[in-house]
């Protein structure tokens, strides 16, 4: 074997400078072994080759998350795993910076092992022929959850009554997955457009502003007969809407320019079981089967963290009903991802788990607001 080939394909793995996606990189760093990148070529320490199969289905998940068949598949019109990985900016891995292993790595993510496996013993890149026709696998977020959109469809002609036992049949394959606990004593905050009061002192060449911000129940929960049908909540039923962090918070409120924004701390007073919905890949990357909970999941979170105009409030009825499917299941809260902030939402079933944290108290004014804009297709290209 000449010296530019001085590793076997069953010593290619990855090291921690090529992982690029975090989820990646921690299991590359949890057991490394000598042998060689295929994405940068160096040797030394890489993700345990004999171990690559673990490495190979969370890369494989995570390509069934971001990618759609005709991303990587030629087929499709697509270029290659190879180019989607290794050749151009994307989520899961860094451009590869030599060539001498790339297609040694690539074998491995994926043509090694099982190319079609077992619904409950690995991932599959490829839908394959199913002797009517080549199919086509979609992106997680590009393809639609049957179960979910029934239960909106259903809740579209009949009573949340009549659909509860649709929802509880969803929560029962998950819910030992989306069990978490938020901690005592953790601190979440909530924003409130407004002030308390405000003031300008003059002195000598200098003018400062002063604001009071909303303190206690003025921006906690409301109380039930003023509480609003919400994401989680309906009408008449008081919960508490706080995120992870202050930036994360005032986005939620959807404030203005110019608007000066009250901000609250609270603190949990007790231990909460929560279900939460933001969650990993890595633990349902072992086969098709624990794949498919996890877009389940995902697609629940992104009916908790999507943005509805008042107009359309209608659209929260899934929500709701999940919600209620949770209290009965014993959840005080849920989790989920914030569509206009970097953290996490919380919603609180209970306002009373939680105590207004006075240190945490502040003032925030809105200066600019930013979005971001992507372009969609008006017509079929010809």
């Amino acid at each position: 074997m000449d010296e530019e080939r001085s590793w076997t394909t069953e010593q290619v793995s990855l090291c921690a400078a090529c992982a690029k996606h975090p989820e990646v990189k921690a299991m590359v760093t949890s057991d490394l072994k000598t042998g060689v990148c295929g994405a940068c070529g160096t040797g030394g320490d890489v993700f345990n080759p004999e171990r690559f199969a673990l490495l190979r289905n969370l890369i494989r998940a995570l390509i069934r998350l971001h990618f759609s068949e005709d991303d990587y598949n030629s087929h499709w019109g697509g270029t290659s795993i190879d180019d989607v990985l290794l050749g151009q900016e994307n989520p899961i891995l860094e451009i590869a910076t030599c060539d001498d292993y790339q297609d040694d790595l690539i074998h491995r993510i994926t043509w090694e092992g099982e190319i079609y496996p077992e619904y409950d013993k690995g991932i599959c890149l490829f839908a394959g022929d199913d002797g009517t026709g080549r199919g086509i696998q979609f992106s997680i977020p590009e393809t639609l959850n049957l179960e979910l959109r029934n239960i909106e469809l259903r809740l579209e002609r009949e009573n949340f009554h009549a659909v509860e036992a649709a929802m509880e049949e969803i929560i029962d394959q998950i819910k030992d997955d989306i069990e978490a606990t938020v901690q005592a004593g953790t601190l979440w905050y909530r924003g409130r457009i407004g002030v308390e009061e405000r003031s300008v002192h003059v002195d000598w060449r200098k003018v400062t502003h002063v604001a009071t911000p909303y303190k206690g129940s003025a921006i906690g929960a409301l109380p039930p007969r003023l509480a609003s049908a919400g994401r989680t909540n309906r009408q008449g039923v008081s919960v508490l809407y706080v995120a992870s962090e202050i930036e994360t918070a005032l986005a939620e409120i959807r404030p203005h320019p110019s608007h000066f924004v009250s901000v609250g701390g609270f603190r949990a007073r007790r231990e909460l079981r929560v279900a939460r919905f933001d969650l990993p890949i890595g633990p349902f990357s072992s086969s098709d089967a624990r794949l498919d909970l996890f877009a389940l999941i995902y697609h629940i979170d992104t009916l908790l963290s999507a943005p509805i105009i008042p107009e359309e409030r209608h659209r929260y009825s899934v929500t709701q009903l999940l919600s209620d499917i949770l209290i009965r299941k014993g959840f005080e809260g849920v989790i989920y991802r914030s569509s206009v902030g970097s953290g996490i939402n919380l919603c609180a079933f209970d306002p009373v788990a939680f105590d207004f944290d006075e240190r945490s108290s502040a003032v925030r004014k809105v200066d600019s607001v930013h979005y971001r804009f992507s372009n969609v297709e008006t017509s079929m290209p010809s």
